[in-house]
């Protein structure tokens, strides 16, 4: 398998000692790169056209030219995925009304930096996906976009056997290996096919073409049999809509 293409990521801040703590914290990052930097909303909006990014972390309120009026500014077709990095709280609601994918509020360590990330990484799965569809008009995903320790592995839907939930991860099995995302169950089944994947449990999601066959147990319950040899508990709660999807 070829090399994941790094993330470039852009940083636009006022304040120099906070694009250097970010510049810190994403020299972490195997699979992010940074494509540059500026000092200002106007040098920002130049930089954004020039270089194309693939996500731009933005300070909400710098001299001249702030955020949300860099943002309002912008007319290219291809703009980055924009993660908010602030030290005011009151303005979130507004950052995601504009679709930020995240909003940092400073001051803000690694590991929540990585979940900004990986939630940005899935919003370029989403928004390239939906690009590639657009003829189709095709609002599932045809592969998900995982970070892991080596980089961003991007995974076809056709390999995912079965998917669980496991506290405020969810743990990903493919034909090949396990890929564990911190992402709730519910919003991932939210951009899978609903022909294609369907719940057995509340906290299992299986791909139909998986399912091998059923071992009736005991009170209602079955034993869903996968390909790949797997046991999986069909509950009685989604026993009614497992028997009306899995014949269509």
């Amino acid at each position: 398998m070829p090399p994941p293409t790094p993330i470039r990521a852009l940083i636009i801040d006022d304040e120099p000692h906070a694009r250097r703590y970010l510049r810190e914290l994403l020299g972490g990052e195997k699979d992010v790169v940074i494509a540059g930097e500026a000092a200002s909303g106007g040098e920002g909006i130049d930089l954004i056209r020039k270089l194309t990014p693939d996500i731009a972390f933005l300070d909400i309120q710098m001299p001249g030219l702030g955020g949300f009026e860099m943002i309002e500014q912008l007319e290219i077709e291809k703009r980055p995925v924009f993660i908010f990095v602030t030290g005011y709280s009151e303005y979130a609601v507004k950052a995601f009304e504009v679709e930020a994918a995240d909003y940092l509020c400073k001051p803000f360590d690694k590991e929540r930096l990585s979940i900004s990330l990986e939630r940005a990484i899935r919003r370029l799965g989403e928004r390239d996906n939906l690009s590639g569809d657009k003829a189709e008009a095709n609002p599932w995903l045809s592969r998900l976009a995982i970070k892991d320790e080596n980089g961003t592995v991007f995974v076809p839907v056709e390999q995912i056997l079965w998917i669980e939930a496991a506290n405020k991860y969810v743990v990903i099995h493919t034909t090949s290996r396990n890929h564990i995302v911190r992402q709730t169950i519910k919003s991932l089944e939210d951009t899978l096919d609903p022909k294609e994947f369907l719940r057995i449990h509340r906290s299992i999601l299986v791909r139909k073409a998986a399912v091998r066959g059923l071992h009736p147990l005991f009170h209602g319950d079955y034993i869903v049999k996968l390909t790949n040899g797997t046991e999986l508990t069909l509950s009685r709660n989604f026993r009614g809509s497992f028997f009306h999807r899995m014949s269509r």
